[in-house]
């Protein structure tokens, strides 16, 4: 299915190649590994052999005769198909040895971290974030793994930006934009510009500034946000979490984003209490004090650093 849409690229095939994939989950999963491995197959021929794979499999492989063989493109592609095929055995490790070639990003629990791309943009990750990057003369690729990140993309008509997050493609030409990864959709806040929102069954949305997408498999919902919303959800990158009426449960479930020992709730009956405030994402203890001050909860710390939060007049 993948060969037949990447062979024609038409819409029709395309489309019936997702239908296929919706059948059985196996099709996914095996849809996936052909396409990184075809992805790779392409991304290798730029990289000496010796540094992606052992001696006993870069003899094998010779995707530089493979790209500049004079056969008919659809031959050429169907031969890469084959190379492809026989590479998804070890996708996972080379992908990984590719991305250590200098394109894979992280950051630890409670760490950030800025990076300056290759083309200007500006990519900003959250704490306990993977991506890896991509900048090749025709485009310009950003998977987020895990996590999240925010992006201030330098302008450049000819490459469109592209950050992929489990089912949702954000492209972008110039503009700024946050993408996360939460356990069942993915968020995308655009605080400057529009971007172009698609799911994995290829429906998409404009999403201009002030506005932010979520993605579910086979949805895209959109909610207009105001000036404040936007900067709540932007104060991470400067290394503060704020909070307007949101629960203890999410405020805690924030915290913990950030922390090696979690914040736990002892009590079921404080998870609704509404709670405000901007607090410094790697002082809990000041959310701590602030819970007993202002609404009667009180933390009392365990030997591993760990807090448990508790009605003030227990314990």
């Amino acid at each position: 299915m993948f060969l037949v849409a990447r062979a024609s690229d038409a819409d029709a095939d395309w489309d019936a190649a997702y239908r296929w994939i919706e059948q059985d989950p196996a099709h996914g999963y095996a849809f996936a590994k052909v396409e990184a491995g075809w992805e790779l197959a392409d991304r290798l021929g730029d990289v000496p052999s010796e540094r992606l794979l052992p001696p006993a499999l870069a003899a094998p492989i010779s995707i530089a005769t493979a790209r500049t063989d004079p056969a008919p493109p659809v031959t050429r592609r169907l031969a890469m198909g084959g190379i492809a095929a026989g590479l998804i055995g070890a996708v996972g490790t080379l992908a990984w040895r590719f991305s250590d070639a200098g394109d894979h990003y992280a950051t630890g629990i409670g760490e950030r971290r800025t990076v300056t791309l290759a083309d200007g943009s500006l990519m900003r990750l959250n704490t306990d974030t993977s991506v890896t990057v991509d900048l090749a003369p025709e485009r310009r690729s950003v998977r987020l793994l895990r996590g999240e990140a925010s992006f201030d993309v330098a302008h450049d008509t000819s490459r469109p930006f592209v950050v992929a997050a489990d089912e949702a493609r954000v492209r972008a030409v110039g503009t700024a934009f946050t993408v996360r990864l939460r356990p069942d959709f993915t968020e995308v806040t655009v605080s400057e510009g529009i971007v172009g929102v698609r799911d994995g069954d290829r429906n998409e949305r404009h999403v201009a500034a002030g506005n932010a997408a979520a993605v579910r498999r086979g949805t895209i919902a959109v909610t207009a946000l105001d000036h404040t919303d936007i900067q709540r959800r932007l104060a991470w990158q400067d290394g503060r979490l704020s909070f307007d009426g949101d629960t203890l449960e999410q405020a805690v479930d924030e915290f913990n984003r950030y922390r090696t020992v979690p914040i736990v709730i002892g009590d079921p009956a404080l998870a609704g209490v509404r709670i405000g405030g901007t607090f410094r994402s790697d002082r809990s203890g000041d959310f701590a004090r602030a819970l007993e001050q202002s609404f009667g909860i009180r933390a009392i710390e365990g030997g591993d650093g760990s807090l448990l939060l508790v009605p003030a007049g227990n314990g």
